[in-house]
């Protein structure tokens, strides 16, 4: 569509000369979305969008609704409003947000988790203090719900006065100002958003003439429950000739010169399902029309042709809109078919069964240009076009420094390394966690990025892993009823809905909190008593490394810990995954013996008389076993250093300057299509495209 644009162009004409009509609204807001982030100026009428539905808006009207009362704040409502325009903030931004509060919550010694802490800052202005800019969003949205709930309790409240308060303290006025004054991807939104928020306010100031006195609920209801869009009078910003976007309603009784008909697919268009038939009123209508003999005229097959009909006659109010120039536009894959109205406007000739396809070309944009001589100049299979495309690039580059990307200085993959030193200085302690030396070990690269922060987001199986071994460490000897009740009281902090899939997760969670009532009476009849839960250590241990001595910080946190009839310490670690390592592993499985390691080491000494480990123990909770899986590791002696020169080995890997990716086929998740991260390990075939 954006070459046809930009061809429509060349041909003398404006922008103002084009439309384009789609069949709703919600192909309106796609193609909306396309032509503005290309580049294109776009026109969308204000009555194709319905104003409660306005991105700027909706969340004003959240907020509203929780000053009058008629909504709590839930941490469903604060993602929304955080990450909307009123609020601001990107996925990013909240993320970062989370994690302070999480953060300065442990450090003070609570334990509410993020949502809660999100819900806090929202309707708490001391919860603000201390924080710095990651906060300003939710500091702006807290500071419209005080301002508006005591706008609310003034003696002459009404639904403007609340209004106008929220909008002032909001502080958005002169920055959306300011950004549709100016130009760029953001002026065509801040317009919008602009003029929907004059649309509120002469709606809200006609609903207090209409009614006065009326409470600012009622007007919220009345927003509400509106599902057409409301015709305004109010002037729209318009600076620039821009390509009108909208559906044949709006398109009729208007003519352009240019006119390109988009979507037109199968299913879309003609749309023939079946309307009105929830609440009977097509045969409603039949009985009004026809009388008794209705039912005649309900026949499917005369119903199909009604609505053929209906969508016919919108089909032709779209394509006659145009007084010069006709496209109408489909799009033929696996999953889509094109529609037949196009038979209509342009029948296929004789003995053919498929149009002829339009090649999708590169926009015609300076960014898009750059990209694809870029291409072109590391391609070693076309030596000619390559020179041609470097000697394009030079010239960019050295006639116009403001082109993005031309200058090779800007291209990452040719940029110099920041820095090549190691991660750790040579003189600081590395830290070790028990829990991450198998992943160092089998592949250096998969640790390090998952070190640094580029594991996809925590997912519900790490958030109901995290639930059980909370309740195990509150509840560490409870019986299977007991933990079923915890876990049914604490299950909504996971923010599951109420489904079929949620109430499968909810029997899964019960199966893991039984097996662990279970594993419980089986420590106790093996002789072993509870000396304490969630137990932290720290052990330092020396090593070499280029002929320099270094210091390996092994530190973590045990699940359990127990005592044997010798009173030896027991290592107890809980597993909630639905795998479990090979019965031959478990002698030589990595986290177990840097367990071991720590105890030998004295790490347990003020919880334990004894120096020595007794041992260590995985106990499975989400495997499909019926009863808790116990894998035991025996008795790590002090004096064998395989385990000590697994922990060095890992400490001296974790503060190297750069690290290797490994294929082991033999361990899960490892070599192949198993790869954890294919985008960059230069061993796959992704990888190697990236770096190539």
């Amino acid at each position: 569509m954006q070459r046809i644009l930009e061809a429509h162009l060349f041909g003398g004409r404006t922008f103002d000369d084009v439309a384009v009509i789609v069949r709703n609204g919600a192909q309106v807001a796609t193609v909306q979305r396309f032509l503005a982030a290309q580049g294109i100026p776009v026109n969308v009428p204000a009555s194709e969008t319905a104003l409660r539905d306005e991105p700027a808006v909706r969340p004003l009207l959240n907020i509203f609704s929780v000053v009058v009362g008629d909504r709590g704040i839930d941490p469903e409502l604060c993602v929304s409003l955080l990450t909307s325009r009123i609020g601001g903030a990107g996925t990013l931004e909240l993320r970062r947000l989370r994690q302070v509060l999480r953060r300065r919550e442990l450090q003070e010694g609570g334990g509410r988790t993020s949502d809660e802490l999100l819900v806090d800052l929202l309707t708490s202005p001391l919860a603000n203090e201390g924080l710095g800019s990651e906060a300003g969003p939710a500091r702006r949205i807290e500071r419209m719900i005080r301002a508006g709930k005591d706008a609310l309790t003034a003696a002459s409240a009404d639904p403007e006065t609340v209004l106008w308060e929220l909008w002032s303290v909001s502080g958005l006025s002169d920055k959306w100002s300011a950004a549709a004054l100016s130009e760029g991807q953001g002026s065509v939104r801040a317009d919008r958003d602009l003029d929907a928020m004059l649309a509120l306010f002469q709606t809200a100031e006609r609903f207090v003439d209409q009614m006065p006195g009326a409470a600012p609920r009622l007007f919220l209801e009345y927003l509400l429950s509106q599902e057409l869009p409301m015709d305004t009078l109010a002037a729209r910003a318009r600076r620039r000739a821009s390509v009108s976007v909208l559906t044949p309603a709006s398109a009729a009784g208007r003519h352009w010169p240019f006119v390109i008909v988009a979507g037109l697919q199968e299913g879309i268009w003609p749309n023939l399902r079946l309307r009105g038939e929830l609440l009977g009123s097509g045969e409603l209508q039949a009985l009004l029309d026809h009388g008794a003999s209705f039912r005649q005229h309900r026949q499917p097959l005369s119903l199909l042709q009604d609505i053929r009909f209906d969508e016919l006659r919108t089909f032709s109010t779209a394509v006659s809109r145009a007084s010069e120039e006709l496209v109408c536009c489909a799009v033929s894959s696996q999953d889509d078919q094109p529609s037949q109205f196009l038979d209509l406007v342009d029948p296929l000739p004789p003995g053919t069964t498929e149009r002829p396809r339009t090649e999708v070309l590169r926009p015609l944009t300076l960014r898009a240009l750059v990209a694809e001589l870029r291409k072109f100049a590391q391609d070693p299979g076309n030596p000619a076009l390559a020179t041609e495309a470097v000697a394009h690039l030079g010239r960019m580059a050295a006639r116009s420094p403001e082109i993005p990307g031309a200058d090779p200085a800007q291209w990452w993959g040719l940029l110099d390394l920041s820095t090549t030193r190691p991660v750790l200085p040579l003189e600081a302690p590395v830290p070790v966690s028990p829990s991450k030396v198998d992943s160092v070990l089998t592949s250096p690269l998969s640790w390090f990025v998952s070190a640094a922060g580029g594991e996809k987001t925590t997912d519900f199986a790490r958030s109901l892993g995290t639930l059980v071994h909370s309740i195990a460490q509150d509840l560490p000897e409870a019986t299977g009823n007991e933990y079923v009740a915890e876990l049914e009281r604490r299950w909504p902090t996971l923010g599951m809905k109420d489904t079929w899939e949620g109430k499968a997760d909810l029997r899964r969670a019960e199966g893991m909190v039984r097996k662990l009532a279970a594993y419980v009476i089986l420590a106790r009849q093996s002789g072993r008593r509870l000396l304490a839960t969630e137990v932290d250590f720290e052990v330092d241990l020396p090593f070499e490394e280029e002929g320099q001595q270094r210091t390996a910080r092994l530190r973590g946190q045990i699940d359990r810990l127990e005592e044997d009839s010798k009173g030896r310490p027991v290592i107890v670690d809980l597993k909630t995954g639905r795998s479990a390592p090979a019965k031959k592993e478990i002698e030589g499985h990595p986290q177990l013996a840097s367990y071991q390691v720590a105890v030998n080491e004295g790490g347990l000494t003020d919880r334990a008389a004894a120096r020595e480990s007794g041992g260590a123990a995985l106990v499975h909770l989400g495997t499909k076993n019926k009863e808790a899986s116990v894998q035991e590791q025996h008795p790590l002696d002090p004096s064998e250093d395989w385990a000590r020169a697994m922990i060095q080995e890992a400490a001296r890997l974790m503060s190297a300057a750069s690290f290797e990716t490994v294929h082991d086929p033999r361990r899960s998740g490892f070599g192949g299509s198993g790869c954890r991260l294919p985008e960059v390990c230069p061993l796959c075939a992704e990888g190697r495209q990236v770096t190539q």
